[in-house]
């Protein structure tokens, strides 16, 4: 059963109105019924929830290799209005996740595979991308913006707090093939801008395909959550080298008819 308090939290934000703003990831206008001071309480409090539901990594090398990582790519993003975090869940699971509000995770699993830093650094700029084109908070208000029309109640609630669980059931969801495109178009970005090898993203995404074919499908692999490998392989290849190779053609002519 869906919580009232997301009913109330629904209905708080449809009476706020929307603010339009200008997105510099996505270089659009965008129009957003979250302002940055809701999205980092949306984004504490669910970290608070994942803290409590994962184990979390505290090996001092592992955290200063991601942490130096990520202080690169946040120095060259396109948002500066937020402060950034990254956790290692201590899970063997090839996945990352970011959150609304700053907050990047990635599964010790993934770690292990990674064959270098410039790899590693291409899966948190990809990350870094999805805060800041402000995925996640369009998911959620997509979400919400859905189960207005499904749950009636008669009181309301204006406390963020009240979304954290369904934000948490949800954090698992798939990103449209849209916003993974729009982020490792980022991630390109941010590694050039940063120092990192780009090519190197496109190379990893070859191991995780390589690895999604040997094994079964599972929950919360990063190809269930992260779609597409090959046509992301061609998406940064392109974005890296600004032309294609015939299969990599093929890849996005196959989008380009979803």
């Amino acid at each position: 059963m869906i919580p009232r308090l997301l009913c109330y939290l629904v209905l708080t934000m449809m009476l706020s109105g929307c603010a339009t703003e200008f997105n510099l990831a996505t270089g659009r206008e965008e129009s957003l019924l979250y302002g940055t001071e809701k999205e980092i309480k949306i984004g504490e409090s669910v970290d608070a929830k994942i803290q409590q539901e994962y184990k979390i990594v505290e090996d001092v090398d592992v955290n200063e290799r991601v942490e130096q990582i990520l202080e690169r790519i946040v120095e060259v993003c396109d948002r500066k209005d937020l402060v950034y975090f990254i956790r290692v869940i201590d899970e063997d699971i090839m996945n990352a996740l970011s959150l609304p509000g700053g907050y990047v995770y990635i599964f010790k699993g993934l770690i292990d595979k990674v064959e270098n830093d410039d790899q590693l650094a291409g899966v948190i700029a990809h990350e870094v991308g999805h805060i800041t084109a402000k995925h996640g908070i369009k998911r959620l208000q997509s979400a919400y913006g859905a189960l207005l029309l499904q749950i009636a109640s008669t009181q309301t609630n204006p406390q963020v707090a009240g979304g954290v669980n369904f934000a948490l059931t949800s954090l698992f969801l798939e990103y449209s093939q849209k916003a993974e495109f729009e982020s490792d178009k980022l991630a390109v970005k941010y590694m050039k801008k940063a120092g990192y090898d780009p090519q190197e993203m496109a190379k990893f995404l070859k191991i995780l395909q390589e690895d999604q074919d040997k094994k079964p499908l599972q929950q919360y692999t990063y190809w269930r959550t992260h779609p597409h490998i090959p046509q992301r392989i061609s998406v940064v290849n392109q974005e890296v080298k600004g032309t294609l190779e015939f299969k990599d053609y093929l890849n996005l002519m196959e989008v380009n008819h979803y």
